[in-house]
């Protein structure tokens, strides 16, 4: 006997066994009958069947006939290993004790309130297309980090608040299954050590800072108090009060002068919106000179969520209306971009800033041009690459019509650092500048313990020039949800925010 799972059976293992190929333990369904110790010898009978999700199953011996214990054995079983591990090599010790050697660190902390990590062998996972373009490429990387990662259960009551990139020695477990998939179920807390907290962000100094952040769905009810759950945000009052209260705190630490979002709900921009919240969060985390850029009082396309522009009007004035664009990328798929033309108030530098959030890779349909066609890039890439050809050509006759050659692209574009869409910018000859200031490999986002990238900055020739920094600070991607955490500022979204520092006195072109 190697686990019990109290109320429902147990792991037996036959250390008699000799096949190194095939497991020699499987978990015995018991129910509520009988409550064996660890270290017992027990001899069981029943119906062999797989448990589990129909793509990852436990092999179990289901309505068992258990012996009485047959006496102790002389030592609880246990195989030494170490990633990476391919699906059949996994196959092989499932349900057996094993102890897993060698160099591992926190991969992925989704679930940390929930007691489940994934740790990774040598170094975090990193997104395929992130580093490699789509297609075989790309696949090379994704089937190496299948056999790097393992999914791990902590004992009950262990919650440790820890960041992606923490170095663990794991205790023995079994390598059991949790009703969804293959998992260490340790039998005691490991043995860990943090790579360290985010540190705070350089400030600006005498730059003109913009910063991007996604929002993760600041919906703020009716705004009156009530109005909750909503509809993609937050479900009680206290909920959005403490995502106000984290936004708050980022917002204060990097003091930007120009606040570019996303999701943020789309409910207009009068005095009960979401919008007008976060202009009051603005002005009491700032200076109190904050405005909202209007692009017409009502919502902006008929998505749930939208995007939207802040700035300091100490520092920056609208030199225009704003644009949006409703060419048909933008309707029902993409985010409609907003953009807007700003002067600087102490160099008198006009340039213009467009804001995004494309298509994501969720609801993929079965069939047609945007299916997931297995080449890393998940479906809806022909639909993000459609939004950023629309997307150029507009702000080109934008610059053109108003003589104003410096522009900035930042948003989501649900696209990693490799993909099509990410390409496009690249061969249109915009800059992507965090790439190019702070060098690579970079990440904004942990999608399923992989670090990659979705959050970007990207200039024109005409200002790339003026950008003395850009940079992501990694605040959100790399830290659990729902555990106390050292800083008010950490884990106010699952994006981490781009920041972006001008110095305009040295754009190539004004007015």
């Amino acid at each position: 006997m190697t686990r019990v799972e109290p109320g429902h059976g147990f792991y037996l293992e036959d250390v008699a066994a000799a096949d190194a190929g095939a497991s020699r333990a499987l978990y015995v369904a018991t129910g509520s009958t009988g409550q064996p110790a660890v270290g017992e010898t027990r001899a069981a009978r029943g119906r062999v069947s797989e448990t589990g999700e129909a793509r990852d199953t436990l092999t179990t011996l289901a309505g068992a006939e258990v012996s009485a214990n047959c006496g102790d054995a002389a030592g609880v079983p246990l195989a030494r290993q170490s990633l990476p591990l391919d699906s059949r090599q996994r196959e092989a010790l499932e349900g057996m004790r094993v102890a897993f050697e060698g160099d591992l660190v926190l991969a992925d902390v989704y679930n940390a309130h929930r007691g489940e990590w994934t740790l990774a062998a040598g170094a975090a996972l990193r997104i395929p297309t992130e580093d490699a373009p789509p297609g075989a490429p790309a696949a090379a990387i994704a089937r190496d980090n299948r056999a790097r990662e393992l999914d791990v259960a902590l004992p009950p009551g262990e919650r440790p608040a820890l960041p992606v990139g923490t170095a663990v020695a794991v205790a023995p477990g079994v390598l059991g299954h949790d009703g969804r998939e293959q998992r260490l179920l340790l039998e005691s807390a490991p043995v860990t050590r943090a790579p360290g907290w985010p540190a705070a962000p350089p400030v600006a100094g005498d730059a003109l800072r913009i910063v991007s952040m996604n929002l993760l769905n600041f919906f703020n009810g009716d705004g009156r108090g009530g109005g909750f759950p909503t509809e993609r945000g937050a479900r009680t009052p206290a909920e959005f009060d403490s995502q106000r209260a984290r936004t708050r705190a980022v917002l204060a630490q990097l003091r930007p002068h120009l606040l570019a979002v996303q999701e943020l709900e789309n409910d207009g921009f009068g005095a009960d919106s979401a919008a007008w919240s976060l202009l009051a969060l603005l002005n009491d985390a700032g200076d109190g000179d904050w405005a909202v850029v209007d692009p017409g009082g009502g919502p902006v396309g008929g998505d749930v969520i939208t995007v939207g522009l802040f700035y300091r009007q100490g520092e920056l004035e609208p030199a225009g209306p704003p644009e949006t664009l409703l060419a048909t990328p933008f309707q029902g798929l993409s985010r409609q971009p907003l953009a807007q033309r700003f002067r600087h108030r102490d160099t008198g530098v006009a340039f213009w800033i467009v804001v995004n959030h494309l298509k994501s890779k969720g609801s993929c349909p079965e069939t047609g041009p945007n299916r997931d066609r297995d080449d890393g890039q998940g479906c809806w890439s022909p639909a993000r690459v459609d939004a950023v050809n629309a997307l150029l050509p507009w702000l080109d006759g934008l610059a053109q019509a108003s003589g104003t050659a410096p522009v900035l692209i930042v948003g989501d574009m649900n696209a990693w650092r490799q993909e099509d869409p990410i390409r496009v910018y690249r061969q249109a000859g915009w800059t992507e500048l965090v790439e190019t200031l702070s060098g690579l490999p970079q990440y904004s986002y942990l999608y399923f313990g992989q670090r990659g990238t979705l959050d970007y900055a990207f200039a024109s020739p005409a200002l790339a020039p003026a950008a003395r920094r850009a940079f992501i600070w990694h605040i959100n991607a790399d830290l659990p949800q729902g555990l106390p955490l050292p800083q008010p500022w950490l884990r106010a979204s699952d994006h981490d925010p781009v920041v972006v520092d001008l110095d305009l006195s040295q754009a190539v072109t004004s007015d």
